[in-house]
């Protein structure tokens, strides 16, 4: 897998759980609320900053500043709460594999980031 696909992959599926945490938000409280308005313009941002990524490249020529802010901070908070699975040996190196990918490439856009500053 390249950085580029994993970049992509982790974005589908940040958009996934932010889908999934926002179906279960079901109380009608004011916090309810407030909660679900947030998942919801989370999802509406990751929804058109999504398509326009092809790959890390992209994320310099195709995002404002913000927006490139917003989605480091969204690969941040995946790569914090990475699960490794360790149910099985096959899926144990795969999903370390993955992590130790995405920890390069938050390392290289990190560096790259501060290169353009």
């Amino acid at each position: 897998m390249t950085k580029d696909e994993l970049l992509i992959e982790s974005l589908v599926i940040i958009q996934k759980q932010v889908k999934e945490e926002l179906s279960v938000e079901t109380g009608d409280d004011e916090i309810s609320k407030e909660i679900r308005e947030e998942y919801e313009d989370v999802l509406e941002l990751l929804g058109y900053l999504v398509p326009k990524i092809k790959g890390i490249e992209s994320l310099y020529q195709e995002l404002e500043e913000d927006e490139f802010a917003f989605i480091m901070e969204c690969l941040e908070n995946y790569q914090d709460n990475f699960i490794i699975d360790g149910t099985n040996p096959q899926k144990l190196k795969e999903d370390e594999e993955k992590y130790s990918l995405l920890s390069d490439m938050m390392f290289e856009l990190y560096d790259s980031d501060e290169e353009e500053a």
